[in-house]
């Protein structure tokens, strides 16, 4: 072996340039004159490999979607300097994905390579591309419109808030969700002509609204699915249900409300429905606003979700549609949030000032949080309310999957 092999062995063991030259031999100044030719010879070989962006094939990846992370580990012949080494040489599609950290881990003949990488923000859209293009609407059975034998025209309020598509203990809520539309539809249609429906979705629709599980402002959930899962789940139960509804009534007014769990998953769930379903007999109030009123006849129907403070709803509602309050006598303020079914009727001397808060029930089991801050007995259930031009509310219907 030449004296050069045998230095360049010695500087594996990590001792002194005295230590080395007297194991070997050799006079300390000549083991380092030696040792300043090896490195020089290290730094010109090391430069023409860092042009090649040489690295060795065996390089391993793993990627959380849902996260939108991923992370890239690869063996090198040298020690990249820069990030931009880092990329060239793990072959990282900056189109798609942004270096967040990397490090280097000198081997005995080699360096490891890792480095984590986030999805960007304008990637997210062809990640939706790819589930649209594997998804397929759920069939529904069609419908013949009958007509009722009833001849009085009423106008229903179905709105079903808080269902947690993805919440823990929902596995089977599409079920409960489908039985519940159908039961409260056929009866309603059963005694009266459905002249029309205002459907209310949205609401914490989808009990999740971040790649990572959490509500809109980052509050950790137990989920029983992904977010991309509890959406496209979602989306289904949503197409079956307003192709389902629109065959019993005149009109269908689709009505979206955001809640505090998914207000941007919500939103896009319902625009994307509008763009879906192409029917001249569907309107469709998906805007994204909090509180919205719609009037038929001397009825006021207000919406929202209910998580912001409504003791003053009175007042608000008079105030932010004076219009609409002032040619109508029936005013409800249709609400959920709370999981269980509660009416508050606020009367003055004069009954046409006269104002009902209804809080409605919810569909979405127990999970624990809820048992834990003992939020449990209220029962599962849907309900449909049936409302005369004139008279107002005239009837309500309730349905429990239990």
């Amino acid at each position: 072996m030449s004296l050069k092999n045998k230095i360049k062995n010695a500087l594996k063991w990590k001792k002194t340039s005295e230590y080395c030259a007297e194991k070997l031999g050799i006079s300390e100044d000549e083991f380092n004159k030696i040792k300043k030719e090896i490195y020089a010879e290290g730094r010109e070989k090391r430069k023409e490999e860092r042009d090649m962006g040489y690295v060795t094939d065996d390089c391993t990846s793993s990627f959380d979607v849902e996260k939108g992370q991923g992370k890239i580990t690869g063996v090198s012949h040298t020690e990249p300097k820069s990030a931009e080494e880092i990329i060239q040489l793990l072959n990282i599609d900056t189109t798609k994905w942004k270096l967040s950290q990397y490090w280097n881990k000198q081997m005995s003949d080699h360096w490891r390579i890792s480095a984590l990488i986030t999805k960007l923000k304008n990637s997210d859209t062809e990640h939706i591309e790819q589930l649209l293009k594997v998804w397929k609407p759920k069939k529904f059975k069609p419908v013949k419109r009958i007509n009722s034998k009833s001849k009085k025209d009423v106008c229903a309020i179905l709105s079903l808030q808080d269902i947690h598509f993805g919440k823990e203990g929902n596995q089977t809520i599409d079920k409960d969700f489908e039985e519940t539309i159908v039961d409260l539809v056929e009866r309603a249609h059963g005694g009266h002509n459905l002249k029309k429906i205002f459907y209310v979705v949205g609401g914490d629709l989808i009990n999740m609204d971040t790649w990572a599980g959490t509500t809109t402002s980052g509050t950790p959930l137990e989920n029983c699915a992904t977010a991309t899962d509890a959406y496209m789940q979602a989306f289904d139960a949503l197409y079956w249900s307003i192709n389902y509804i629109k065959q019993y009534c005149d009109d269908l007014q689709v009505v979206y409300i955001p809640g505090n769990h998914d207000r941007l998953s919500s939103f896009h769930l319902s625009h994307a429905l509008s763009r879906s379903i192409d029917d001249p007999n569907i309107l469709w109030d998906v805007n994204y606003l909090e509180r919205k009123v719609h009037v038929w006849g001397d009825n006021f129907f207000a919406f929202e979700h209910g998580d912001v403070n409504t003791k003053n709803s009175l007042l608000l509602y008079a105030t932010e549609f004076p219009q609409q309050w002032g040619i109508t006598k029936n005013r409800t303020l249709f609400t959920g949030h709370l999981h269980h079914k509660k009416k508050i009727e606020y009367i003055t001397t004069n009954e046409r000032t006269g104002f009902m808060l209804k809080i409605l029930p919810s569909l979405s089991r127990t999970d624990y949080w809820h048992y834990h801050n003992k939020f449990i007995g209220s029962k599962r259930s849907g309900v449909i309310e049936l409302h005369d031009y004139v008279k107002g509310n005239i009837c309500e219907l309730t349905y429990s999957p239990d």
